[in-house]
């Protein structure tokens, strides 16, 4: 698949372009082909060969703005950027909307980072959030949604998932606090709540939390999508050794 066309070169950039193809002609013998300069690598593509995953559209753009989002073909389910790309915020608000899932390629020479599980669930939400769930859990690879049931049953599945294979999740509820206290009840759940990105992410560094308890009614869609990207690829932290002692248990049966 062809890569979107990028942005048009401003002034300055034609000037120089014209200045570097002048200064190769003249240094190339008369008659000889001038020696162009390579292409700019193109954003690395994740390989649609994965069961259930849609052939991502490469964009080669450096800084990917809401124009380029919005000349995207209808149907788009996913974009691949390069790993120095950034993304302005309109665009990537434009991008959840529409449902499209971003994938940023890893730097030349380093291996790509290991899956970790992801699941995303609901309990006692205000409102219908199923979609809201839904689009959350696309903007993250392999992640899964657990249906929604009672607090009791989702803690429960969620602290299985997270002792068994280390994985972390994201919690939509009317009822932060309340989920919060009984989720820190599990020896293998750290959760913690909040009201905007920064916050819930800087809490989680701090805790090594492995779980984030939040209230839709909070968060856009698209910054619930941003939470749950930026707090599956932190790098696993240690626990911080004031929780080391509550985490290994006092011994005592009344706990």
């Amino acid at each position: 698949m062809a890569t979107l066309p990028s942005q048009p070169p401003t002034e300055a950039e034609i000037r120089a372009l014209v200045a570097e193809v002048i200064s190769r002609l003249r240094a190339v013998s008369p008659g000889a082909a001038p020696a162009l300069s390579s292409p700019p690598p193109r954003a690395s593509v994740v390989s649609p060969a994965a069961a259930g995953v849609p052939p991502a559209i490469p964009l080669a753009e450096q800084v990917i703005t809401l124009t380029v989002v919005d000349r995207l073909p209808a149907g788009t389910a996913r974009v691949a950027i390069g790993p120095r790309s950034v993304v302005t915020p309109s665009a990537r608000e434009r991008l959840a909307d529409l449902g499209i899932a971003i994938d940023r390629g890893s730097p030349a020479g380093s291996a790509p980072a290991p899956a970790r599980p992801f699941v995303v669930a609901r309990v006692e939400c205000p409102g219908d959030t199923a979609a809201t769930a839904a689009r959350v859990a696309r903007a993250v690879p392999c992640a899964q949604q657990l249906p929604a049931t009672g607090m009791a049953d989702v803690i429960a599945a969620l602290s299985v998932q997270a002792s068994r294979d280390g994985a972390r999740s994201l919690l939509l509820t009317g009822r932060p606090a309340t989920v919060t206290i009984l989720a820190n009840r599990s020896r293998s759940l750290r959760a913690v709540t909040g009201r905007d990105v920064p916050g819930l992410l800087a809490a989680a560094t701090e805790t090594a939390a492995n779980l984030i308890v939040v209230n839709p009614k909070d968060l856009s869609a698209g910054s619930l999508e941003r939470l749950a990207v930026e707090f599956t690829r932190r790098a696993e932290a240690p626990l911080p050794p004031e929780l080391v002692s509550v985490a290994e248990g006092c011994g005592c049966k009344g706990h």
